[in-house]
């Protein structure tokens, strides 16, 4: 379906029928699932598990998150603590490194900033597909096609045209 994304109800501020409203807000009800499996896995750092908790707290107010989302938000919380930590390395020892060849040796840019540029990058693709920027949510919406009603006139001339 061309045209702008789709809103949430709840938020949207187009002028829309009751019934359309309805059945929006049955077909978004229909895309949640149990969130009883959310908890962080064992496997991410502290920092992590710390991450994953504010998450899963914060998207509860709104009911954003559930158990398929999982596996994104494991990956989602492990690069975002991944990225602290490699921030804080760069931090103690500086943006700039030395780097040697067989002839010399000159400065240059901290490798680290290319890890930390990998996670930034893991960092939004989870964040987009588990839609915790507002923008990201509102893209999560499924559209479905609406029958759109027949133009009055063309219905007339149909009617005229049988009769």
């Amino acid at each position: 379906m061309a045209g702008r994304t789709r809103k949430v109800v709840d938020i949207s501020t187009g002028k829309i029928g009751k019934q359309a409203i309805k059945n929006r807000q049955e077909q978004e009800k229909k895309l949640k699932l149990g969130r009883e499996q959310l908890n962080a896995p064992s496997w991410l750092p502290d920092l992590g598990k710390e991450e994953f908790e504010r998450v899963v707290t914060e998207a509860a107010e709104i009911n954003l998150l559930d158990n398929l989302d999982l596996g994104f938000l494991a990956i989602y919380c492990n690069a975002y603590s991944c990225y602290v930590n490699v921030t804080e390395n760069i931090k103690k020892t500086g943006y700039l490194g030395f780097r040697t060849t067989a002839n010399d040796e000159y400065e240059t840019v901290h490798p680290l900033l290319i890890v930390q540029e990998k996670y930034i990058k893991q960092i939004m693709q989870c964040s987009t597909k588990l839609g915790l920027a507002t923008t990201d949510r509102l893209k999560l919406i499924v559209p479905t096609k609406e029958e759109t009603k027949e133009n009055k006139f063309i219905e007339l001339m149909k009617s005229r045209k049988q009769g």
